[in-house]
């Protein structure tokens, strides 16, 4: 009588043991599946993608990165400053940015209030730029840059315009 106990309740946990494993098994899948469909779908949000290349912007110039790299730029004097704060503002903006988001950093030059066509780029390639501004999925951010003074670098006084592109990488 005892045996058949025994092979009773082993029995019993055998189908408690397999229930526990299709149970697991079934919530390992929905994640799956959740983490597939997130990755596979476009970036739904652009509104909030917007604002994040907005907030990125000032942030950095408050941080004290943004100005030295668009004043700073092709300037040979300070190469290696420029250099360091390229490199703390490339990895600032990938910190805040997700995996699956790219970006570029443009400058636009303003002269009698108005911006020139002709841009340089600190930050990304200009395929990916050119494939943006033509219509690509993604936004943009702009930001007004007036002047820069530094007590290591001293006064600049070109106004900018600057723009942060976000795009889903694909």
């Amino acid at each position: 009588m005892q045996k058949n106990r025994d092979h009773a309740h082993r029995g019993q946990l055998q189908i408690a043991e397999t229930l526990v494993s299709v149970a697991l098994m079934l919530v390992l899948a929905l994640l799956l599946i959740n983490a597939t469909n997130q990755t596979l779908s476009p970036y739904s949000n652009l509104t909030s993608m917007d604002q994040s290349a907005t907030d990125i912007l000032i942030a950095a110039d408050e941080a004290g990165l943004l100005r030295p790299v668009i004043y700073l730029y092709g300037d040979t004097k300070y190469e290696a400053d420029y250099s360091s704060y390229r490199s703390q503002l490339e990895e600032y903006i990938s910190i805040v940015v997700s995996d699956n988001i790219d970006y570029a950093l443009i400058a636009h030059e303003i002269n009698n209030n108005t911006v020139e066509s002709n841009y340089f780029s600190p930050i990304g390639s200009s395929t990916a730029i050119s494939a943006i501004q033509q219509g690509g999925e993604g936004v943009v951010a702009n930001y007004h840059l007036g002047s820069f003074t530094s007590a290591t670098f001293g006064h600049y006084s070109t106004q900018y315009l600057i723009q942060l592109y976000l795009w889903e990488k694909f």
